[in-house]
């Protein structure tokens, strides 16, 4: 008789939702590798000056945030997750960025951030909106906390298009994401009062990514 395997991590889906202890971290190790290339893509919309002050919430494995700071080499990355274990991983994977208060990375809820009026340059949101109660909301608290001209930039591996519904139905209803159509996020960045908004999408893929200003 074959020894009982361990059970893969990709059969914790509320994993995904709420990284937490041992699975957590295998998921947010899974989740560094696997948004490499996405990551890569959506960041190239984006321009990151020297001196600008970022925030990357949902930052989960913390790589993004790792990027971020090799272009805002003179300014300062922020981070948050609403999981603890994700903010120590974080520090873990940044840890001589922190050490150098170049990053710094906090527990944190993105509809109720705590950081101060007109702060950031950047905020970014990879692959993780799927996941937020109240899209209205946590858009006024971005605004609320980027400074004039400062931009959101949302990149997304998932997009409502029906093909990708019906192709990963089960995935979607185990990981409990939450799609909408690119359409339907654009009205609600217009409505929460930001402008010059603009849509890119990868041929032939589902990847996507917004950018919007404030």
């Amino acid at each position: 008789m074959q020894p009982k395997k361990e059970k893969d991590h990709f059969n914790h889906w509320d994993q995904y939702r709420y990284p937490t202890g041992f699975q957590g971290k295998r998921v947010a190790a899974h989740m560094n590798q696997a948004h490499k290339d996405l990551t890569t893509w959506g960041l190239k919309h984006v321009k990151v000056e020297p001196e600008f002050v970022v925030l990357d919430v949902g930052c989960g494995g913390g790589k993004t945030i790792s990027r971020l700071a090799r272009r805002a080499f003179e300014g300062k990355v922020y981070g948050i997750d609403h999981s603890v274990d994700m903010v120590n991983y974080s520090k873990e994977v940044n840890n001589k960025l922190v050490a150098q208060n170049r990053v710094e990375i906090l527990k944190g809820s993105v509809d109720k951030t705590n950081f101060k009026d007109t702060f950031f340059d950047l905020v970014t949101a990879i692959e993780t909106y799927y996941f937020w109660s109240d899209l209205p909301k946590t858009f006024h608290e971005i605004r609320r906390i980027l400074k004039t001209g400062g931009s959101l930039l949302i990149v997304n591996e998932m997009v409502k298009d029906g093909v990708f519904e019906v192709e990963n139905a089960e995935i979607i209803a185990k990981t409990h994401v939450h799609l909408l159509p690119l359409a339907e996020i654009k009205e609600l960045l217009l409505s929460e009062g930001f402008v010059s908004l603009k849509v890119f999408r990868k041929r032939k893929s589902p990847w996507n990514a917004i950018l919007a200003q404030k």
